[in-house]
């Protein structure tokens, strides 16, 4: 029935073939280590490499339509969902920023603190908000907006104004939102992503991928990802960009880029930008504080002046996020306590909350033993919040959970994104508002405007 092969023939394949798989090999290793050359060919190796796994991802998220949000974890399928622990109460209204499996898709719920109840909820159509900016040239943009779909479509940080319209992202085009979810603008510049924070003049400072991007050093122009600061204004134009590459070049700092070993696509991952409100000692109103992960690093950067204030490197912190300011004086760092291990990346004990003292020079630990005591820890994201009175919430985004202490570290509510499925998926950073003027025109609207779906 089959003809017989001859063996020089079956040897000659076997030659061919091997020869084949080394150059594939090797072509990978190029593209592993950022090499330049071949990009076609380099594209097209990674793209069959990845064949295997994206086969297993499409059945994992046939039987799971929000796998992309799913705590793989499990640490808290156990727990339910909404847990009072107290009587304490402190005012304010919980922004929930959560992907609900149950409705299957992101949205933005308003939590009244008082009795933990949902009084609003923001639920946009993932098409419209989609469909609600032009490709352009954008490549970026292009391949951004192919990855989101109703179920990996999220609302990063979610800041509410007095109005009760709320900006956010999704790795992304900026977004604004009405209360009953109409689109009131979009910002399609360049790609906007994490933290959204208003600075005293009522702009808003968000961490975003440049395109094209803003490094002026001829050597590392080409570089893709580029990390920068935006400041946008309240109609969604903007103020002021630069590149954190850029920022660090300019002040001397680029040995601390691109010396190591191997090459990397995301030597900055920006995560966090923390306006200064008010002048004081160690730093002056318009000032920002750069939270930038890939080089465990803090930076206190002046724009006015493109002038970095102060550096914040420390066995203190790893793979940080959040950087707030607490007091004249002191600031507070979520420290994920991550590192890489030949395991994969590892947080050994927990994650913590730190302090820095500008006046002592010092760091500290914060919350030590709630952090401990609850076993806090999420290897990416995570959120710290001290409030008016002194009490505090804490956001573990990978697992889910988000946790309010009263002032005395005793915890008073429990939170967990657990679906009627049992399983647990992930926050995407949350917040308290406890301005008097934006709560009392909130509730007002709650009460008075009415939304058709």
């Amino acid at each position: 029935m089959f003809k017989k092969i001859e063996l020089w023939i079956v040897c000659l394949l076997i030659i061919f073939f091997f020869i084949i798989l080394v150059l594939y090999g090797g072509i990978l290793r190029h593209s592993h280590l950022g090499g330049q050359k071949f990009k076609f060919v380099q594209s097209a190796a990674v793209f069959i490499s990845e064949i295997p796994h994206n086969i297993k991802k499409i059945f994992q998220i046939s039987n799971d339509q929000g796998y992309y949000f799913l705590d793989k974890t499990g640490r808290f399928v156990e727990k339910n969902q909404s847990k009072i622990l107290s009587n304490d109460r402190t005012d304010g209204l919980l922004l929930l920023s959560r992907y609900n499996r149950d409705e299957g898709k992101s949205m933005v719920e308003v939590i009244d603190l008082k009795n933990y109840e949902i009084i609003h909820t923001y639920s946009p159509s993932t098409e419209k908000i989609l469909n609600s900016f032009d490709y352009k040239d954008n490549n970026e943009l292009k391949e951004q907006k192919f990855n989101l779909s109703k179920n990996r479509f999220y609302m990063w940080h979610p800041l509410l104004d007095n109005k009760g319209n709320i900006i956010f992202n999704a790795t992304s085009p900026l977004f604004k939102i009405g209360f009953c979810g109409d689109i009131l603008w979009t910002n399609a510049e360049n790609l906007y992503h994490h933290s959204i924070e208003k600075d005293h003049q009522d702009n808003i400072w968000v961490p975003s991928l440049l395109n094209p991007n803003l490094i002026k050093e001829k050597n590392f122009n080409d570089y893709k990802g580029d990390d920068g600061i935006s400041q946008i204004s309240s109609n969604g134009k903007i103020i002021f960009e630069k590149s954190v590459i850029q920022i660090l070049i300019d002040n001397g700092y680029k040995h601390l880029l691109f010396s190591q070993l191997n090459y990397s696509g995301d030597v900055i991952h920006l995560n966090d930008i923390e306006p200064v409100l008010n002048d004081g000692e160690y730093w002056k109103k318009g000032d920002v504080f750069l939270s930038i992960r890939n080089l465990s690093m803090i930076v206190l950067y002046r724009p006015s002046t493109n002038e970095i204030i102060k550096m914040l490197r420390s066995p203190n912190f790893s793979f940080q996020h959040d950087v707030d300011i607490l007091d004249k004086k002191t600031i507070s760092i979520f420290n994920n306590n991550l590192y890489n291990t030949s395991k994969g990346q590892r947080i050994f004990t927990t994650s913590e909350i730190i302090g820095y003292d500008f006046e002592e020079d010092k760091y500290f630990k914060i919350h030590n033993s709630s952090m401990k005591k609850y076993n806090m820890k999420t290897n990416f994201g995570g959120l710290y919040q001290r409030l008016n009175d002194g009490s505090y919430m804490i956001e573990e985004q990978e697992h889910g959970r988000i946790m309010l202490f009263n002032s005395n570290d005793d915890l008073i509510w429990e939170y967990v994104n657990k679906s009627d499925d049992g399983k647990v998926y992930v926050l995407r950073w949350s917040r308290i508002i406890q301005d008097e003027k934006i709560i009392k025109n909130f509730k007002k609207l709650v009460e008075t405007k009415k939304c058709i779906n």
